[in-house]
């Protein structure tokens, strides 16, 4: 990516990432660590336009590796460390993945991946050392383009499926910097910025973090994975150590400013930044916003996986009382969005219909699964040249007067949790294959701010609550599982003869 090489040579002494204990890597020594480390692969069979796996935690060895399979002309794919043993197993043969860097905290794990995928282990001041997998696969190569062209893959990252599988969304180089180029200018991201790092790298907020922050000469500030479990932890570095750009999804941002008290005000004073994006913003957050970071602007950030992290924003400067919520705002550069009705003609200003995204930022598509992809991904018939696809996001929304986008909401089955986009038909799926039930529901719930996951389950046997927990276990992350279980001989049916789902939430309501 030429936008990270151009800050190397013109920021090469300033510091590019930060930990809590100081300067970690400049710019110029990330950029040859990582030059380093894509010899290396090489070396070991990664060929380009093939896929790398990750699993590392929250250190620099992690944004070097990164930075690396890029620079070997390859595609990274995060995996999540908290995974079970078969979502992991899944996505490693959905992916085609003949090569995985861990960093320390992993190794141990490394041996489970499968004796035809290669473990590299990753250690500063060191070489990468193989530690299992001694006779990789030949990499499937998932994405035919030239070597770090424009069309090339840059990542792909797993969001879940309504099938029951992860789905892998691959995004090609020229989107991710089409989101660069204008995020950047849009907030005047600079060499004297520090961003904290709060994402995980399987989640695409990571994706402007160790790209967007470090091509404006910025540095990132990295917390221990173990620090990132801890509120108080991110709290601390937040209000000692420069942060002037924050990142997340709402509720972690909601949360630290639970953790405020006097004793840090005098440190509140670098943050500018607040970016929210991946679930709804309360319509207090502005007002928190200027009485704990009085010189703080808040950015609310929409978009989808599937068109690369954010393809829209709303600078808040005041928060009008008639708003349900924050405006979606203004599509990117070189995107378009279309609120389209069931027969995919435009909706008037005001009705509400399907958000289409459109243009630079789409992604290339869902590797593997070709049938999902022409699905989601279609031509656009307002593109003149006939080039551009359209992303369906299945969210409702609508044109407002001012030229806005409003979001209403999901049009399936899809919900965020926290943040966490999730498919509750493949948490059904799961529990089918899995367990001795004839039918499953799941369902979103709210316990006053607090929204979380309830499972319904049908069957004619005896089944208890510990037992689907240990069963869902095995193939769900833990941000997946069903905080509550309810098992029925039969589910309540509506007029049409569907399930009344409104009827099934009666199930988890207290008594009385």
């Amino acid at each position: 990516m030429d936008l990270i090489d151009v800050a190397a040579v013109e920021h090469a002494e300033e510091p590019a990432l930060r930990t809590t204990s100081g300067v970690a890597l400049t710019h110029g020594e990330l950029a040859a660590e990582s030059s380093r480390l894509a010899r290396h692969l090489a070396a070991h069979g990664v060929l380009p336009s093939t896929p790398v796996g990750l699993l590392v935690d929250h250190v620099p060895e992690a944004v070097v590796s990164i930075h690396a399979v890029l620079r070997a002309d390859a595609y990274y794919v995060p995996l999540d460390p908290r995974w079970p043993a078969r979502r992991m197993a899944e996505v490693l043969k959905a992916s085609g993945i003949g090569h995985v860097l861990v960093t320390d905290p992993y190794r141990d794990r490394a041996s489970g991946l499968g004796e035809d995928v290669a473990v590299i282990a990753v250690r500063r001041g060191g070489d990468p050392e193989v530690v299992a997998g001694s006779a990789p696969r030949q990499p499937v190569r998932q994405h035919e383009a030239g070597p770090a062209g424009p069309d090339a893959l840059a990542y792909t990252i797993f969001t879940s499926g309504s099938t029951g599988r992860p789905k892998a969304v691959a995004v090609r180089h020229s989107s991710v910097v089409n989101l660069i180029e204008w995020f950047n200018r849009r907030n005047s991201v600079g060499p004297s910025d520090i961003l904290l790092q709060v994402a995980s790298f399987s989640f695409d907020l990571s994706v402007y973090d160790v790209f967007g922050t470090l091509a404006a000469g910025a540095s990132v500030l990295l917390l221990p994975d173990a620090d990132l479990q801890e509120l108080e932890e991110i709290t601390i570095a937040l209000v000692e150590h420069g942060v002037t750009l924050w990142n997340s999804a709402p509720a972690v941002f909601t949360a630290v400013t639970l953790l405020l008290d006097e004793s840090s005000r005098r440190h509140r004073d670098t943050l500018r930044r607040v970016f929210l994006s991946g679930d709804w913003i309360p319509l207090n957050t502005r007002e928190v916003l200027r009485r704990e970071f009085p010189r703080a602007t808040l950015v609310a950030l929409g978009g989808a996986t599937e068109a690369c992290v954010w393809s829209n924003d709303f600078v808040v400067d005041e928060v009008d009382p008639s708003w349900r919520s924050i405006p979606y705002g203004h599509p990117m550069q070189n995107s378009r969005y279309y609120v389209l009705r069931e027969d995919r003609t435009p909706c008037e200003i005001g009705e509400p219909g399907e958000l289409y995204i459109s243009g630079a930022c789409v992604a290339a598509g869902y590797l593997g699964d070709p049938a999902l992809t022409a699905d989601r991904f279609l031509p656009d018939p307002w593109d003149r040249g006939g080039a551009s696809t359209m992303y369906r996001t299945g969210d409702r929304a609508r044109w407002t007067s001012n030229g806005w986008v409003e979001f209403l909401g999901r049009i399936d089955s899809q919900v965020k949790i926290h943040g966490f986009r999730i498919e509750l038909g493949e948490i059904e799926q799961v529990a089918l294959r899995s367990l001795d039930v004839d039918e499953a529901v799941a369902l979103k719930l709210d316990d006053g701010d607090s929204p979380y996951l309830a499972l319904a389950l049908r069957t004619r046997g005896e089944l208890d609550a510990r037992t689907v927990r240990e069963s869902l276990g095995e193939w769900l992350p833990g941000y997946m599982q069903p905080r509550r279980v309810a098992v029925c001989r039969t589910f309540p049916v509506g007029q049409t003869g569907k399930v009344d789902r409104a009827a099934l939430r009666e199930l988890f309501q207290p008594a009385g």
